[in-house]
């Protein structure tokens, strides 16, 4: 029975060592906890920006080559009436308007806008930038300023293709760490921004 009492009072004594040690190896490894946890949650919001953003490129292509069987122009400059025209004095009575606006459903999944002449800015959105492109012709729409780079010239069209080009910053300048992004900056504390990085790429249908 002593031997025992000895072993249990033994056991009683080491343990408060033990929680101090548990409390050291919690301190030291919730900040990596932290930082994965965020990083994971980070990059699912660019996986879901990009699978997004791609779909609304692929549909927006398609939307564009279905418009030249109804005969609609590729771009009438704004010249209206047209549907919607209650809302947007161009009237988005051209293909280019079109393919915009269907985009822009998509779009607003991740809180991005392409804005269209005569409909007013939402300024909690940041802007994205279309570039559509037939028989040497080419269209803008959205935010010009966004204008795309990389995929400029590198994409010629047949003349029986619409090519549709689609980029925007994955990064709000505006608010870079709010969940209102596309891709909110959380990891910019630790010196790996995407603050620099766009959101680009090309889709391209043959005309219906």
């Amino acid at each position: 029975m002593r031997a025992a009492s000895r072993i249990q009072t033994a056991r009683t004594c080491r343990q408060p060592r033990r929680s101090g040690a548990v409390f050291l190896e919690f301190i030291v490894a919730m900040p990596i906890l932290f930082f994965a946890f965020l990083a994971i949650f980070e990059f699912s919001f660019a996986m879901i920006a990009v699978d997004t953003s791609t779909t609304a490129v692929v549909q927006g292509a398609r939307e564009g080559a279905f418009g030249y069987a109804t005969g609609v122009v590729l771009n009438n400059n704004g010249v209206g009436p047209g549907p919607g025209a209650g809302t947007d004095p161009t009237g988005n009575d051209d293909i280019a308007d079109q393919v915009a606006l269907l985009m822009d459903k998509y779009l607003d999944v991740i809180n991005v806008e392409i804005r269209q002449t005569g409909v007013n800015d939402d300024p909690a959105k940041p802007n994205a930038y279309v570039l559509i492109t037939h028989g040497g012709v080419t269209v803008e729409r959205g935010d010009t300023t966004l204008a795309c780079t990389h995929s400029t010239g590198l994409v010629v069209p047949q003349p029986s293709e619409i090519v549709v080009t689609l980029c925007y910053p994955l990064v709000d300048s505006t608010n870079p760490m709010g969940v209102g992004n596309p891709v909110p900056d959380w990891l910019a504390s630790v010196g790996f921004s995407l603050a620099t990085y766009r959101f680009e790429t090309t889709s391209r249908a043959l005309l219906e």
